[in-house]
């Protein structure tokens, strides 16, 4: 079985104190957290990856992109995008947006700045072509080349431009300035592995061969076992769904040996939880997860337990109904993704039209902070 290298043994994680309800649930992940950016503000220099756009100490540079490129902008479009609403998953210490007609040019300006210092993407994503086509006339790009390229092309241009101004001229450094990919039209920085995973004969993963069955016989008995089992169903196919949602995350349950119990405690033997997170191939031939996968009910007291150790089998949708696995990721909590937890752990309706059932979901943006969607497109 090939495997990706696991990133540094975390250990394990200390005795799981979970309180009654879903507010205790998340506030305790918040807690994890806020300790997890406490030691990241004191440790010297920061965290690199989190400066990938900034004033770079290593570089020795004095630019930001982000406020230069806001500089360029038009009047009318630094008040818009000063004004854009923070996104419920943005990390963020913004107010409430203003009317962007009673933003002075300079607040609007000292606002985008605050917003995106340190996410050139962030601020790329939110302008529309004739705001990026303006960007890139003053940073020097030639007409002709700004009127063929499309939307995703400009960011990506102006995304390269920022990082060359950044690092003023010195090599790259891919992990000081994680080169971003495009999903949906973004930009998307996708974080490194950060636990094992099959090889791929080439990235993105391509899309495997129908394969039979061969779950095991009895439940595996250790860890090596149930991920010979996770590479044995990749490319069998699911079949079609029906009208159980949950069907596809059984049979892919049962295809690695594990009866799905739908309880407190993880799936095998109450250490291991199974789930499947539903991908699909972008438009630019990437992989890219398509829906928040559900961690439980909103009545139960087990998201954060769910997610000390995962097993996330990723499904692909195909022709006439039906599924297949297309890769597995083991990945274990540690102080960073009790960080991505806090941030992209929400509660939403779970269950048919008009039911006041909730359930606890993870956003599909945590699969490219947690290192998922470099096992599928590549590492960088």
């Amino acid at each position: 079985m090939e495997q990706g290298v696991r990133a540094g043994d975390t250990g394990q994680c200390a005795e799981l104190v979970l309180e009654s309800g879903l507010v205790g649930e998340i506030a305790r992940v918040r807690a994890i957290g806020d300790r997890w950016d406490v030691r990241r503000a004191g440790r010297a220099g920061g965290d690199q990856q989190e400066r990938s756009h900034g004033e770079s100490l290593l570089y020795g540079g004095v630019v930001n992109a982000v406020e230069r490129f806001a500089a360029n902008l038009a009047p009318e479009s630094l008040r818009r995008v000063a004004g854009l609403e923070v996104r419920r998953f943005e990390p963020s210490l913004l107010g409430e947006a203003p009317a962007s007609y009673d933003l002075d040019l300079e607040t609007a300006h000292a606002r985008v700045v605050e917003r995106w210092r340190e996410d050139l993407c962030g601020m790329l994503n939110a302008l529309v072509r004739d705001e990026l086509a303006e960007v890139a006339r003053r940073e020097g790009v030639r007409r002709a080349r700004i009127d063929e390229a499309s939307v995703p092309d400009l960011r990506l241009l102006l995304w390269d431009r920022g990082a060359l101004l950044e690092r003023r001229g010195a090599p790259e450094v891919p992990a000081l300035q994680p080169r971003p990919v495009i999903l949906g039209g973004h930009l998307v920085i996708q974080a490194p592995p950060r636990g094992m995973y099959p090889g791929s004969p080439s990235w993105p993963r391509p899309l495997p061969l129908e394969m039979p069955a061969r779950p095991p016989e009895n439940e595996p008995d250790s860890i090596d076992e149930l991920l010979a089992a996770a590479d044995r169903a990749i490319g069998v196919r699911l079949g079609t769904r029906g009208a159980d949602k949950g069907a596809w995350g059984m049979r892919a349950a049962a295809l690695v040996g594990v009866i799905e119990r739908g309880g407190d405690e993880p799936d095998w033997r109450g250490d291991v939880e199974i789930k499947t997170v539903p991908v699909a191939i972008d438009a630019s031939g990437l992989w890219r997860v398509v829906e928040d996968p559900a961690i439980a009910m909103a009545f139960e007291r087990s998201a954060v337990a769910k997610l000390q150790r995962t097993l996330w089998l990723a499904r692909a949708d195909l022709d006439g109904g039906d599924a297949t696995i297309v890769s597995w990721y083991l990945l274990e909590w540690d102080a960073r993704l009790a960080q991505l937890a806090r941030r992209y752990l929400h509660d939403r309706p779970k269950g048919p039209a008009g039911t006041d059932q909730r359930g606890v979901y993870l956003h599909k943006r945590f699969f490219a902070d947690a290192g998922m969607l470099a096992t599928l497109n590549g590492p960088s």
